[in-house]
């Protein structure tokens, strides 16, 4: 009997936690993945604990192996083979010592975690490193996959395409949620849920890890399935806490198995634990449920409980899909706490042409006054619409989102998603970088189809458009398009070349592009930007018309000009303008914006 037939007229109880668990066994400072080849006997007496407490299914002893615990692939694929023969093992010791009889089967499923990787890490590392392990498993003839505590399915859907094309093996996906129902990627609930239903690689979706019993109980009971899979749920004992330097969980056997009853009663109908749990909570809910009849699972209205949403609309979306030009301005953030120059330049230029004004967020590391603070304020005086730029360097996911709740809160729907500049080396400041744009452009695009139904933000993407490969710069734009972008803000503009390389860009993507416009106001100021800004280049006839000890107004003069030739140039590309005001001249800015706007 395989486990998809099995599971047609049974629940499936899982094992418990092996790490938490091993940890609390073990004599050194040994890994639960270590254990397979120095601590066999305990590995196995483990497995053999949770098979008399009434699981049915064990999780190999190999949760990490995406993760690169070993330093050679040849000692990673001894741990993956140590560990499906240990738990082979324990299934027939427990046999042969009349725990399990001949005809009640106990399943194998190779265990797999997800990759602990950066921003930084290359896709096609990440799927060769799973594509092998999977191999190394199909060898050991498991019954089954379990990925777990996957933040998001991305290349899972390459992974199980790949297992079923060479076996009809069962698979079983499983998410890590926090409390408020999103995983560290910023997939929900409900579009999780979406998702897998409609996922034909996969038999079994469903959550571990993350969330205690109750609180997953109660969001599961409020959550719209379909019925078209198997669903998992394998909570973790309690929620954590310190005692001692160590994490701790709550012993709560009776509660948790009162919880699991309420998961059974709705259908989910594999069932177990994760972190904290133990043989004891494994016995406790296979003997509560052992006598209660099977559940089909609880399919629900996707909007019960939802009232109807008015949709408000973004203006600056508005004007991009109706073709107008869309006019920004940046001003910079202070470095210290007056931002009165801020604020002047805002309501000066409120009703005479721009849209929306940009205020960054510590451009190449230097801390100055938070970019979302100063637009709140910025919005509250002078009612200008505003976007901040929001940084992935110095925040954390938990950071970011209450970041967005307290944006949308305060009415500013606009944003720019930017990785942010890296922090100087030798300064002593750590940098985050929990996320990069791409992945947090994914994260508030989840948020708006859920929490911001009714007014999501409208976020644009920057684009450094002079990357020495242009089609891998083209790539980037379509995933942050697939991410949800709106519109992309690139570097200051100065030569054909440049506007052939946008004109490239934005024929290769479709993309709506706000060209940079950086007027130059001194020939020092032109000197600077020309060999000191990366990936700016200014062409040699722009340098040649800023000659030395000319006036402030001539500069001026000269600087609205360039700009106005460089914009006219760009005018069948650009789907509109973003003007970086140079040392606050907000009043400049208004001019070269009076020149393009007239008729």
């Amino acid at each position: 009997m395989n486990l998809q037939e099995y599971l047609k007229e049974n629940r499936l109880i899982t094992d418990g936690a092996m790490g938490t668990f091993f940890d609390s066994r073990k004599q050194s400072e040994l890994t639960a993945e270590m254990g397979n080849k120095k601590a066999p006997k305990l590995v196995k007496e483990i497995h053999k604990e949770y098979i008399k407490a009434g699981a049915r299914l064990l999780r190999t002893n190999t949760f990490d192996m995406a993760g690169e615990p070993f330093d050679t692939r040849e000692k990673t694929q001894e741990c993956i083979r140590l560990a499906c023969s240990i738990a082979r093992k324990a299934v027939e010791e427990c046999r042969e010592e009349g725990i399990l009889d001949d005809s009640e089967p106990v399943f194998i499923g190779a265990d797999i975690g997800p990759v602990n990787y950066d921003y930084q890490c290359a896709k096609d590392d990440i799927l060769n490193r799973y594509l092998w392990i999977t191999d190394c498993f199909l060898k050991e003839n498991v019954d089954c996959f379990v990925f777990e505590t996957q933040a998001e399915f991305g290349i899972l859907g390459e992974i199980t395409s790949y297992i079923k094309a060479r076996d009809d093996i069962f698979i079983l996906v499983q998410f890590s949620f926090d409390k408020t129902g999103y995983t560290k990627a910023g997939l929900s609930i409900p579009s999780m849920v979406r998702a897998m239903e409609r996922q034909q690689t996969i038999d079994g979706y469903g959550f571990n890890c993350g969330m205690s019993s109750s609180h997953l109980s109660r969001i599961l009971n409020k959550t719209a399935f379909e019925g078209n899979k198997y669903i998992s749920a394998l909570p973790n004992a309690s929620y954590t806490s310190m005692s001692r330097g160590k994490i701790v969980y709550s012993n709560n056997v009776p509660y948790f198995a009162d919880m699991m009853e309420k998961l059974d009663s709705i259908g989910i109908r594999i069932l177990g634990g994760c972190c904290g749990t133990t043989p004891n909570y494994i016995r406790s809910l296979s003997e509560r449920l052992k006598n209660r009849p099977l559940r089909q699972i609880q399919t629900i209205p996707a909007d019960r409980g939802k009232s109807n949403i008015l949709q408000r609309e973004n203006p600056l979306l508005a004007k991009l899909n109706r073709g107008e030009k869309i006019i920004m301005v940046e001003l910079d953030p202070p470095f210290g706490e007056n931002a009165d120059k801020v604020l002047e330049g805002a309501a000066f230029l409120k009703g005479k042409g721009t849209d929306v004004i940009t205020l960054s967020d510590s451009p190449l590391g230097r801390a100055r006054m938070d970019s979302a603070l100063l637009a709140v304020k910025v919005l509250k005086e002078t009612g200008m619409p505003v976007m901040p730029h929001i940084s992935c360097r110095d925040k954390n996911i938990i950071a970011l989102r209450g970041l967005l709740l307290g944006l949308s809160m305060n009415g500013l729907d606009n944003i720019l998603i930017v990785t942010g500049d890296p922090v100087q080396k030798g300064d002593g400041v750590k940098q985050v970088f929990e996320y990069n744009s791409i992945r947090l452009m994914n994260y508030v695009k989840t948020m708006n189809e859920d929490v911001f139904a009714g007014h999501p933000f409208f976020y644009g993407g920057a684009l450094n458009y002079s990357g020495v490969n242009k089609e891998a710069v083209a790539a980037r734009m379509k995933s942050k398009i697939e991410a949800g972008v709106s519109c992309f803000l690139t570097q200051p503009v100065y030569s054909d070349e440049d506007i052939e390389r946008i004109t490239y860009l934005r024929n290769e993507t479709g993309a709506k592009i706000i060209a940079g416009v950086m007027p130059l106001v001194s020939h020092k100021n032109a000197v600077f930007i020309q060999n000191e800004m990366p990936g700016i280049h200014i062409s040699d006839e722009i340098m040649n018309r800023y000659a030395q000890d000319l006036s402030r107004e001539e500069y001026e003069d000269i600087a609205v000009e360039v700009s106005e030739d460089i914009i006219k140039k760009l005018d069948g590309v650009a789907a509109g303008y973003y003007f970086m005001t140079p040392f606050n001249r907000y009043a400049l800015i208004q001019r070269i914006i009076n020149r393009i706007t007239v008729q």
